[in-house]
Parts: structure tokens; C-alpha cells; sequence
């Protein structure tokens, strides 16, 4: 009987936890199997992103795939990439491939000299990305246009003060250019001797190149006038 009367105590514990508890419970459940699947679905949605972005970035790179170095783009193909980069932009901006995209369309704009076009495809790359290394690389090509624009202030404030890594010597070489372009040949001189020291040994030809500008911004070393010869001898007295 006492192991009846505790059997029938448990079961309404268990009710009354249940009326306590029981609601709460479903619905940490609900979330958590909600969560799991939502996640999945997300992720799926990602994926399928990526897939699509990189489809449209490939029909990119066929329209270019036929171009030799040096060779310019029919209009019909530059008209087809900017769509196609266009589309990236617009529908998969947080991907990767949108980022490619604009710098590509910054690159052709440069060559059909439209810098104004090509800053704001370079603005677009380094405001829409996380990566910092994109970052780097949307800033130092958004510098040297806005040096080619004649902005040579804004270059050089758009690599200053930036901690970029491994391109601190692609970095250095750029202020090395811009100070040159205002003429200051000391600034520049500096700025190039720091981008050699990040250069690699086997890479000859980037060092060579730098050589090269340092050799025309080299400070001419003047020599020290020797003493002044000793006072030639006193007449001797008369």
C-alpha cells in the first residue's frame, strides 16, 4: 500500500510540475528543433548564393578569357561584364565574387580612362567588404587612381596610418610615387627604401624596379671641404 500511495504522489508531482513547467518546456523545444532547421536552411541559402554568384562571375571571365595581354576589350564584351558585374553588385553583394566584380570594372574603366568611374567601383569594393586584406587591396588601387587624378593628398591619406600586413612594402612603394609626383624627392627616397626592405631577396624584379627609383630620388652626397690649409708661414721680419 505505501508503495502505491508514493507511486500515485510521484504522478502528481509529475502534474504538477508539468502544469508548472510543461508549456516552457514546449516551447524550448520548438525553438531549438526551429533553430536547427533554420540554420540548415540558411546555410542552404548560402550556398546556393555562392553557387549562383560564381556562375555569373565565370560568364565574366569567359567574356575575357579570349583576351591577350595587352589586347583591348571589343565594346560588346566590356558592355557585357559591366552588366554581368553589375548583377553581382546588386543581387550577391556580400559576396566575394561581387567584390572581384567591381574591381574588374574598375580595371576596365582605368583603361578607358574614366577615373571617375573607376573610383567609385574601388569605393563601392572597399566599403562592401570584411576581409581585410580586401581592404588593403581596394585601397592601394583606389589611391594610385585618385594620384592619377591629380588628388595626390588624398592618395597619400589613403595609405597612411593603415596597418596592411603583407603590403606594407606594395604600400611603402605607393608613397614613395606620390610624394615623388609632388616633388618632394626626400619623402621619396625614404618611402622606397622601406618598401626594399620588404621585398623579398628572390624577388629580383620588384627590386629592381625599386632600386631603380631610389637611384632617381637618391640624395646627391656632396663631399665635405677638406680643411682649410694651414695659414701659409709669416713673412719673415724684415
Amino acid at each position: 500500500m505505501a508503495d502505491h500511495i508514493t507511486e500515485e504522489e510521484q504522478i502528481e508531482a509529475l502534474k504538477r510540475w508539468w502544469d508548472d513547467n510543461g508549456k516552457q518546456t514546449i516551447v524550448a523545444i520548438v525553438l531549438i528543433v526551429g533553430g536547427y532547421f533554420g540554420w540548415q536552411g540558411w546555410t542552404q541559402h548560402v550556398d546556393e548564393q555562392a553557387a549562383a554568384a560564381s556562375l555569373v562571375y565565370q560568364d565574366m571571365l569567359d567574356n575575357m578569357s579570349a583576351l591577350r595581354p595587352g589586347d583591348k576589350l571589343a565594346a560588346g564584351k566590356q558592355a557585357d561584364i559591366n552588366r554581368l558585374a553589375d548583377s553581382l553588385k546588386s543581387e550577391y553583394s556580400s559576396s566575394q565574387y561581387a567584390f572581384y566584380a567591381a574591381l574588374i570594372k574598375a580595371k576596365l574603366a582605368v583603361e578607358n580612362d574614366d577615373l571617375d568611374a573607376a573610383v567609385s567601383e574601388l569605393q563601392w569594393a572597399l566599403d562592401n567588404s570584411d576581409a581585410e586584406v580586401d581592404q588593403n587591396i581596394a585601397r592601394l588601387r583606389l589611391a594610385r587612381v585618385e594620384a592619377a587624378r591629380g588628388n595626390l593628398d588624398s592618395a597619400l591619406q589613403l595609405v597612411q596610418g593603415v596597418d596592411v600586413g603583407a603590403m606594407k612594402s606594395a604600400y611603402d612603394e605607393a608613397k614613395g610615387d606620390f610624394y615623388l609626383q609632388q616633388g618632394n624627392s626626400a619623402a621619396a627616397y625614404t618611402a622606397y627604401q622601406a618598401a626594399l626592405v620588404g621585398v623579398a631577396a628572390e624577388d629580383s624584379s620588384a627590386r629592381a624596379l625599386l632600386q631603380l627609383k631610389i637611384s632617381q630620388v637618391q640624395p646627391v652626397i656632396t663631399e665635405q671641404p677638406e680643411e682649410a690649409e694651414q695659414q701659409p708661414a709669416q713673412q719673415e721680419d724684415a
